[in-house]
Formats: structure tokens, C-alpha cells, sequence
């Protein structure tokens, strides 16, 4: 089984990377950690270059995409900003579309587990956070199979403030088996 771990937090050792770190450290299988933060990463621009092959930008994004079509487990984490993912996170995904305008590549049955931090403490994000099951997850035929989310999470990587998250990361990556 091979778990990919992609972190779109701009903030090295932050919330975000601390939970996908411990993730990866207590699941079964072989492991595989991308920083986006620290990739070279372009957003789609739409030009349908894709459609027969691999996008065309000439970035990491190929590289990040193969390694999510060589995955069985994606573990997905984003802090919400101004009540959204991060340009990081987003740029991510929606370089999925070349995955869904190419047959001979596929999302299919790939199950994801998602993390979302907030300094918000009250769960005002739950709607966002859920259309994830759906749009980009659920379109791309993928099943989300555990999701996170830590409110109240300001401080950088303080796990104190991250305690309860940090046990709640390691029983769902332990409840995967190979």
C-alpha cells in the first residue's frame, strides 16, 4: 500500500505538517511526503495541452500527479485561510483536470483522508470542508475515508494546542490496513 501525504500549508513545521507527518508515521505501507509549498507549482491555464498527455507546464505538477496515480491512500492537508484552502492546495487540484479529461488516467477507488486546520474555533467551515467528499474528491471517483479537522489551531506547530488532533491523526492512520 503506498500513502501519499501532501501538505498545502505555506508554513514549514506548521499545523498542517505536523498532522500529515504523524499520519504518515503511524500508517502501514510505504510513504511518500510532498511540501507543495516548496515545489514548483503553477495553476492550470486551461489551454487543453493535457487532454492527450501530460500537462504541458513545465513544473513539479507532473511529478506530483504521478506519484497520486501510483498512490492507493491520499492524505490531503490544507489550513483554511479567509475561509478557504490555500493557493498552494488549490493549484493542486485543479491540476486533477488533466487526470479527468485523459481515460488512461484514473482516480478511481483511491481513498483520501483529509486535514484541514482553522484558528477559527467554532466549526463555521464544516460546509466547505465537506463539499470536499464531493467536488474535487467525490468527481474524481475517489472515497474519502477520514477527515480532520483542527479548530482553534492558530499557533505554528503547538501540540499542546494540536494534543487532541495529533490522537485523532494516529487512530485513523492506524485503522488502515494493508
Amino acid at each position: 500500500m503506498k500513502v501519499l501525504g501532501i501538505v498545502g500549508s505555506p508554513r514549514k513545521d506548521g499545523n498542517c505538517d505536523v498532522l500529515v507527518k504523524k499520519f504518515l508515521d503511524n500508517v502501514e505501507g510505504d510513504t511518500e511526503y510532498i511540501f507543495l509549498n516548496e515545489k514548483q507549482l503553477h495553476g492550470c491555464n486551461a489551454c487543453m495541452g493535457c487532454v492527450e498527455g501530460d500537462c504541458v507546464i513545465d513544473d513539479d505538477g507532473n511529478s506530483i500527479i504521478k506519484s497520486l496515480l501510483d498512490c492507493d491512500i491520499l492524505v490531503f492537508a490544507s489550513p483554511i485561510y479567509y475561509g478557504q484552502i490555500t493557493a498552494q492546495a488549490k493549484a493542486f487540484i485543479d491540476r486533477f483536470y488533466q487526470i479527468s479529461r485523459n481515460p488512461e488516467k484514473s482516480l478511481e477507488s483511491k481513498k483520501v483522508v483529509t486535514i484541514f486546520t482553522q484558528a477559527q474555533p467554532e466549526n463555521v467551515f464544516g460546509d466547505y470542508i465537506d463539499s470536499f467528499k464531493v467536488m474535487p474528491f467525490g468527481f474524481m471517483g475517489m472515497e474519502v475515508i477520514g477527515n480532520i479537522t483542527a479548530m482553534g489551531t492558530q499557533d505554528k506547530g503547538n501540540e499542546e494546542e494540536l494534543e487532541k488532533y495529533i490522537e485523532e491523526v494516529k487512530d485513523i492512520a492506524r485503522s488502515i490496513k494493508l
